[in-house]
């Protein structure tokens, strides 16, 4: 279900990935890991042609692009130290069927393929979520390693309980428009990406992973109760447009609130080290973060940027 739905939601971007997509394969033959011709993907150049002529990636295409970041992402992940982590453990149960978990969670906790069952089930999750080029994408933007890449991944996944969000979009398969239930995935999909590169580049990830998550959980039981009352009048109209315009086209109603705001919850990292930095409450300095936002029509800036329609990768 979720690699169909991977294949889907890249289709569905088509050329506002081709430039990463791109990108990706060019760093893989980098490094003696893929041959075009064999996997019969385009060149540079046919690339550019189809880009040219506004065509895509094909499915079958972007079905070996996904196979290959699977295969060496796992590769990366299993040489480093993220399976021996302790909170990956619950990807490591959850591989197995639940009676078998709960029946034999020492045995299971003591398989000689632990590490390699985590590793594919984490590796598995984050491509899934993120794409073909996510990893290599954060790389290049960040300059941090794959490990680093996947930690974070886990901080935004389980930090914003994503799987439950995933849950309830998964549930309305043959509920609403096929196209609306996959904006609604690529709405999650940005929140993993964006949050995901404020933590690359603003947090060492120094701090045990289950540290991080709860510091993200609290800033988040602080402020999302809290969030549409503190925006700016401009930024509130906005996410209420949104939250209309997804509830009319058939997602449930605290759905499309949630997903409605997504824009804003991916600030929330942000507002809680300005917090900590600043030694101030939190919702004291979201109230200021909005604020110095407003003043310099940071939103206006942000929402006219997104309107726009890159010509190339640069």
């Amino acid at each position: 279900y979720q690699q169909t739905l991977a294949l889907s939601i890249a289709r569905k971007r088509g050329l506002a990935d081709i430039a990463h997509q791109s990108r990706f394969m060019t760093a893989l033959e980098a490094r003696g890991l893929l041959d075009r011709a064999v996997e019969t993907l385009p060149s540079p150049a046919a690339l550019a042609e189809r880009e040219a002529r506004g065509e895509p990636m094909t499915r079958a295409e972007l079905g070996v692009l996904l196979a290959y970041a699977k295969i060496v992402l796992f590769s990366d992940i299993v040489a480093s130290d993220v399976p021996d982590d302790a909170h990956f453990d619950r990807d490591l149960m959850g591989y197995f069927p639940d009676q078998m978990a709960k029946k034999y969670a020492a045995e299971i906790h003591g398989h000689r393929l632990r590490r390699e069952i985590i590793t594919r089930v984490v590796a598995n999750d984050l491509v899934n979520r993120g794409g073909p080029s996510f990893v290599n994408r954060l790389q290049e933007a960040t300059g941090r390693t794959a490990a680093d890449v996947v930690r974070t991944f886990a901080v935004v996944r389980d930090g914003f309980a994503l799987p439950a969000l995933y849950r309830e979009i998964d549930a309305l398969d043959n509920q609403i428009d096929g196209q609306v239930q996959l904006d609604l995935y690529q709405m999650v999909s940005r929140l993993i990406y964006v949050t995901s590169g404020w933590y690359l580049k603003n947090d060492a990830g120094t701090a045990p992973l289950s540290q991080r998550i709860a510091e993200l959980q609290e800033a988040r039981k602080a402020l999302e109760p809290k969030l549409v009352s503190l925006l700016p009048a401009f930024s509130r109209e906005r996410i209420e447009e949104k939250r209309h315009g997804l509830f009319k086209a058939g997602a449930p109603e605290s759905l499309a609130g949630q997903l409605a705001l997504s824009e804003v919850a991916e600030l929330i990292p942000d507002i809680a080290l300005t917090a900590r930095t600043a030694g101030a409450d939190i919702v004291a300095a979201a109230k200021a973060f909005f604020a110095v936002s407003d003043a310099f029509r940071i939103p206006r800036v942000e929402d006219a940027a997104r309107s726009i329609t890159p010509s190339d990768y640069y």
